[in-house]
């Protein structure tokens, strides 16, 4: 199978290398097109996302090395759409829309910068009760689907990435599937997203597996994303992931392409 990934970040938000040298990667991987996705602007992180200011010479830069690897590889421009931030989508080949943070009070909580402080907003502001952050978080999510302001669902559920949530059995899943179930009412396409296990937290990707199961159940369609912040991880673990939509029931996946989203069998 020839890959895509369309969950693609670079310098012009908290990526480590250029447009040009993601592009030059993927096609030296074999990849039929590549999605550029880097942070919209938040104000919470605002040094590590894409300026609005700066989003007419991102697109520009996008469409020209489009142009340049035409007949090499099919280059899109999209955006990761927080579900704080405050853009556009129009002008953008495609959207993927995430949650990062919750706002409670004056605070903002970033889900996934690091251990210690979802452990400490765990503390501070949810009394220590898991349940209830996973509450707030999954109606983030939820409410960020009712915008209808993306087509892709990016790390549903980010926020166990550090394995917090791992122990809460039943109700957590209860809680997650009702969520996922919601959402795929509004987003047509849900990622497979490898990013956390090429970073060391995770050993398989998001969504986890029961999630996965009740996608394939409600019929939506799945996408795989590396999330890669540098070239090397532009396709890591993309087998793995195969390997799991296989286990799980899914006949098919879903790429993006310049004339839109194409399926693809992963019967073999």
């Amino acid at each position: 199978m020839q890959y895509s990934n369309i969950h693609t970040h670079t310098t012009y938000s908290d990526g480590k290398n250029s447009p040009e040298e993601m592009a030059r990667k993927a096609i030296s991987l074999g990849f039929v097109s590549l999605g550029f996705s880097d942070h919209s602007e938040t104000v919470y992180d605002a040094p590590y996302c894409l300026s609005n200011s700066d989003i007419p010479s991102y697109r520009d830069h996008i469409r020209s090395l489009s142009r340049q690897l035409e007949g090499e590889i099919e280059v899109l421009c999209g955006i990761e759409k927080d579900a704080l931030s405050e853009i556009d989508p129009e002008g953008f080949d495609y959207v993927i829309g995430s949650v990062h943070y919750l706002v409670r009070g004056e605070d903002w909580i970033s889900i996934d910068r690091g251990e210690h402080f979802q452990k400490k907003a765990l503390a501070e502001h949810f009394g220590g009760d898991r349940m209830e952050f996973a509450k707030r978080y999954y109606e983030a999510v939820v409410n960020h689907a009712y915008t209808k302001s993306f087509s892709v669902l990016g790390h549903f559920d980010l926020i166990t990435k550090f394995g917090f949530f791992d122990d809460l059995g039943e109700a957590y899943e209860k809680l997650a599937q009702e969520a996922m179930e919601e959402v795929l009412r509004y987003v047509p396409y849900v990622e497979i997203n490898t990013g956390a296990i090429s970073r060391g937290f995770r050993n398989d990707p998001y969504p986890s597996r029961f999630l996965l199961e009740l996608v394939l159940k409600k019929g939506g369609r799945v996408v795989v994303n590396s999330d890669a912040h540098c070239a090397e991880h532009l396709d890591t673990h993309f087998d793995k992931s195969l390997s799991l939509l296989r286990e799980v029931g899914f006949s098919s996946l879903w790429q993006l392409r310049k004339g839109g989203f194409a399926e693809l069998s992963l019967l073999e």
